[in-house]
């Protein structure tokens, strides 16, 4: 784990206040004090079970147990790992990160990561020199048989990528790059042999480059008959595909509310030359949700190409059914999502390139919402020139109905629908939510099933990455004042994440009480909780971290608190949901005397079975001792003895 700063990371979770950051992502539909209640944006739910604290700091779903701070929701939800969610959240709340690290692993990635963009770079150079040699006189041809001006080419940065097999090895080579740095840039393939090919060769070549304006891949097309026609750069150590759109850098600094998104590079080219600036191309296969996600941050509606031929239109059902399923679950996403179509089968840039960008801008705005799309969708595919095929009809309807989360426009097409099949309105809108239900169930048992997957995940990463910290062992498992070693090494070795629900349930409690752990005119200082109260060693080492936090008079901040158990495991579960599954139980517990009291009495429960536990080890000791040490074990158990009475007597008084 990177070592960003401790001071650094509390002054991110004090800037990135969990309500904005959540609610970008989560609509909020209820407000109850200071708790926020929406659907949760991990699983999928009809009735809200998610829930933030804005006091604390934190969130929590009372469904499927995902809780924790900023920076974890962050994680989660933009697939993050944890400095890079910390950078991500400091560049949202003017939080500077220091980019040096004492973190071998991190900082190893990230000169990689230069290497490999320098890398990049220096290809698009290669290629954009090779495209303005003799050996890129036919694509150059292809461009300007495509319209193409100069000026648009040498913004978009195309290239050549010259035939044979190492041309751009030996360039890179030549320039002190090695091969191992090579692979790690996804322009390269190994042969049988071992060595390494060029993966783009005698193609056009277009960059791709990240929100910023970086080259991350290409894209290379042939320019003949070969196929594939177009072949992408694999996924590497700069490039996901599902974090980037093509032409989103310059798309962007038009700061459009619409961003118009097609499947190709050459039509988002063209439409950028025609003077339509708020273009992106979707990187060859299917839309992605992260793609989704990308898009939302820079426009509030987005308008959808798709090709006119079938492949194009079956792409367009599938991206339509990922993007309504997870704006469900992102209940906080305001995107209007729109779906136009160019007139005649063309393409749009063959549309603009015949009638202009005028005509174009009016196809955008005859653009269609997602139901009135999917209406005359399931209308058009089912005539024929033997008229309305009922039964086809039907059965679309039904199923691109039960895909629309708003009653209204599912009521809407419903009532369209009733005039075709000469039905009830209502027993059609019944279809579609029976349909929908049965959906959100299968997608509730594979959510489930990906949740639980990620905890083992996260449990495993936690627990071969033991937290290291500067107490030594002695510090946090204090010895008994008996000398029962022998006898403690006869029993089952004890998990090092276990922790007992009663264990836990003091801990919350701790936490509840506030600065009042500390007030000795409140808690006496032998009623605070000692790491040796608990029997995991990971308990113990949360306990001793919480105390070296705990700040008087107001205890530790959750969120800081959150952040610490995010390093540990507890009962093969990930340690900060586990603490917020109890912490829940507690919910309605806000007297102060109340949680006074039920903190003692929890501690008295651990410690008068931790005692007789201890007594039991020195009786049995008792008999194979002599001389002064059993004296001593005498003297033990009556001192435990006396323990045991003085927690009775203010059990009593509670």
């Amino acid at each position: 784990m990177s070592q960003i700063p401790e001071n650094i990371i509390e002054e991110v979770l004090s800037k990135a206040d969990i309500e904005s950051v959540v609610g970008h992502y989560v609509q909020f539909t209820k407000r109850t004090g200071s708790n926020l209640f929406g659907l949760c944006p991990f699983h999928s739910e009809k009735t809200g079970s998610f829930s933030v604290s804005i006091q604390k700091g934190i969130y929590y779903c009372f469904g499927c147990h995902k809780g924790g701070n900023a920076i974890g929701f962050i994680m989660d939800i933009e697939h993050l790992s944890y400095p890079e969610a910390i950078r991500y959240l400091g560049k949202q709340y003017g939080v500077e990160i220091p980019e040096s690290t004492n973190d071998y692993q991190y900082d190893n990635t990230k000169k990689i990561k230069e290497r490999v963009k320098q890398i990049l770079l220096e290809t698009a150079k290669y290629y954009y020199k090779s495209l303005l040699s003799s050996e890129g006189k036919e694509a150059r041809e292809y461009l300007s048989n495509r319209q193409l001006s100069k000026e648009t080419c040498t913004k978009f940065g195309l290239g050549f990528a010259p035939k044979g097999f190492d041309r751009l090895k030996s360039h890179l080579t030549s320039l002190g790059y090695s091969e191992d740095e090579m692979k790690n840039s996804g322009l390269f393939t190994v042969s049988k042999n071992g060595k390494l090919v060029d993966l783009f060769r005698g193609r056009l070549m277009f960059p791709i480059f990240d929100s910023f304006g970086t080259v991350v891949a290409f894209g290379g097309r042939c320019l003949g008959d070969d196929l594939p026609k177009y072949i992408n750069s694999p996924e590497s150590v700069v490039y996901k595909k599902q974090e980037h759109l093509y032409a989103l850098n310059f798309a962007k600094k038009e700061r459009s509310e619409r961003l118009i998104i097609v499947e190709g590079y050459m039509d988002a080219i063209s439409m950028h030359q025609a003077g339509v600036c708020n273009a992106v191309a979707s990187l060859g296969t299917a839309f992605t949700d992260g793609q989704l996600r990308l898009s939302s941050k820079y426009a509030s509606e987005i308008v959808f190409f798709f090709d006119s031929d079938n492949a194009g239109q079956n792409a367009a059902l599938r991206a339509i059914s990922m993007m309504l399923k997870y704006s469900k679950k992102m209940s906080g996403l305001k995107l209007r999502i729109r779906i136009a179509k160019v007139p005649d089968g063309k393409d749009p840039d063959g549309f603009i390139k015949e009638h202009g960008a005028k005509a174009f801008e009016q196809v955008v705005e005859n653009a269609l919402d997602v139901d009135r799309y999917l209406s005359d969708r399931a209308y058009n595919n089912s005539f024929s020139d033997n008229g309305l095929d009922l039964y086809k009809y039907e059965e679309d309807i039904v199923t691109y109905g039960s895909w629309i989360s708003d009653d209204v426009k599912r009521n809407r097409m419903a009532s369209k629908a009733a005039i075709y099949l000469k039905a009830n309105p209502s027993v059609i809108y019944e279809r579609m939510n029976e349909i929908s239900n049965k959906e959100a169930e299968k997608e509730a048992a594979v959510d489930a099933r990906t949740i639980q997957r990620q905890k083992k995940d996260i449990v495993s990463d936690r627990n071969s990455n033991d937290y290291d910290e500067d107490a030594s062992e002695s510090d946090i498992n204090e010895s008994s004042s008996l000398g029962v070693e022998e006898v403690s090494s006869k029993e089952p070795a004890i998990p090092k994440d276990a922790a007992y629900l009663e264990e836990l349930n003091l801990f919350v409690l701790a936490m509840k009480l506030k600065g009042a752990l500390a007030d000795e005119s409140i808690i006496r200082r032998d009623e605070c909780l000692r790491p040796m109260d608990f029997v995991g060693n990971n308990m113990k080492q949360i306990v001793s971290i919480f105390l070296e936090n705990f700040v008087p008079g107001s205890g530790v901040n959750e969120a800081i608190l959150i952040n610490i158990l995010s390093k540990f495991s507890l009962n093969g579960e990930p340690a900060e949901s586990l603490y917020l599954k109890v912490d829940s139980s507690f919910e309605n517990m806000t007297s102060f005397e109340v949680i006074r009291s039920s903190y003692l009495l929890q501690l008295y429960k651990i410690r008068r079975n931790n005692l007789r536990k201890e007594r039991s080890k020195a009786i049995e000791l008792l008999d194979s001792t002599t001389g002064s040490d059993r004296e001593r074990i005498i003297e033990s158990i009556k001192q435990i003895d006396a323990y045991l009475e003085h927690i009775s007597a203010e059990e009593i008084l509670l």
